[in-house]
């Protein structure tokens, strides 16, 4: 007699099919970068990946500006696709995909880009690149706000807890971009917008907005009756110089990164919500993690992805200085002369403190044009949707 079969052996049977032997056999040697190319190959493929299982997702890759005039030929019109180059650092791989002409980049998460209209009619876009999965989103505000505004993705995109929540001057909106995109408003009294000195970063569902003194807002929005809360948490900084300030969520904790403007001297804070408190942390307080620091893309990621990079690593993305009174950049808008190469992100270790000057390395991007370009850089995180594989 035929030796019994193993406690549920005949339903794994029943719901592989022949390729997904292969897929198995093949997981151990497929990248991230792998699913992404063979993704399309039939529906069969994309039933077993979701089976067997992907490849985590990798360091994220480094959304590039668009390249300069001369090497893209006439402006393409506004919402019009343009082909955008994302960089994968340890890979040195570059992939290109659609994102529509004239829309800025407002915040990342989890695969999902949040893009803003330019030009008429403004609206908010939350796009997948890789799987060209795309919601529309009205405008959160009546009129274009004064300073601008911040934004925070806080969970993907098919996930219960994913809102959409944008700050400005005083004032708070989010909705949840899958069901309708029905804007709710908040007040937040006192809260100033600056571009460089305020910043907003979520833990769950929970928001938490900050300003240029370093005072803090937070709100749940989650809860039944979503109410904001403020704590003075200000602290001085040493005079003379302007610092940029970048909220980052790591294991659940809120951290501050101050930086001078060319990120030689950086200074690691704790949140203590109910102490009313930045306290100052060593790197090894980071663990095993490395920061990535841009404007609405900030994150703790694990060293291990880093290819070779030890704990500790700051690595901040090219984002021209822009001060919000006279809305205009200033700094690095000019053309590399005398062969200078172009750069798009630094590389510097956290020091001992806002005293301590550290070394920068500005990287560069292997092929690119020789121009130097004056567009911003972003932190992007790449993923492939459940819904994306059938």
């Amino acid at each position: 007699m035929a030796a019994p079969a193993k406690p549920g052996s005949h339903m794994v049977r029943r719901h592989l099919l022949p390729g997904d032997q292969i897929i198995a056999a093949l997981a151990p040697f497929l990248r991230f970068a792998d699913h992404l190319v063979h993704r399309i190959v039939c529906r069969a493929w994309r039933r077993s990946c979701r089976i067997i299982g992907r490849a985590p997702p990798p360091f994220p890759w480094l959304m590039l500006p668009p390249p300069p005039s001369a090497e893209r030929g006439p402006a393409p019109a506004p919402g019009t696709p343009q082909r955008r180059v994302f960089y994968d650092i340890p890979g040195g791989r570059s992939y290109a995909y659609p994102i529509p002409a004239s829309y800025r980049h407002v915040t990342s998460r989890s695969g999902w880009l949040v893009l803003a209209a330019s030009d008429s009619p403004r609206r908010l876009l939350v796009l997948n690149p890789i799987s060209a999965g795309q919601v529309v989103v009205s405008w959160p505000f009546g009129e274009d706000p004064t300073e601008g505004f911040h934004a925070v993705l806080t969970a993907p995109l098919g996930e219960p807890g994913c809102f959409l929540a944008v700050a400005t001057d005083r004032l708070i909106k989010y909705c949840r971009p899958a069901v309708g995109g029905d804007w709710a408003t908040l007040r937040a009294p006192g809260f100033r917008y600056d571009t460089a000195c305020s910043d907003l970063v979520s833990v769950g569902a929970t928001v938490y907005l900050m300003d240029e003194r370093r005072k803090l807002w937070r709100v749940d929005l989650a809860a039944a009756q979503p109410k904001v809360e403020r704590r003075d948490t200000a602290f001085a900084l040493p005079q003379g110089e302007r610092w940029r300030h970048y909220l980052v969520e790591s294991l659940g904790h809120v951290l501050l990164v101050v930086s001078d403007e060319h990120h030689k001297r950086l200074g690691l804070y704790r949140l203590r919500w109910e102490a009313r408190l930045w306290v100052p942390t060593p790197a090894s307080g980071l663990g095993d993690s490395v920061l990535l620091l841009g404007r609405g893309c900030s994150a703790a990621v694990p060293a291990s992805a880093a290819s070779g990079r030890s704990p500790g690593t700051v690595l901040v993305v090219r984002q021209p200085w822009r001060c919000s009174f006279l809305h205009v950049d200033i700094g690095l808008s000019f053309r590399g002369g005398g062969g200078e190469q172009p750069w798009f992100w630094t590389e510097s270790q956290l020091g001992a403190g806002l005293g301590d000057d550290q070394l920068v390395m500005r990287k560069t991007v292997p092929q690119w044009p020789g121009e130097f370009t004056v567009g911003d850089s972003f932190w992007f995180f790449p993923g492939i949707d459940e819904s994306d594989c059938p």
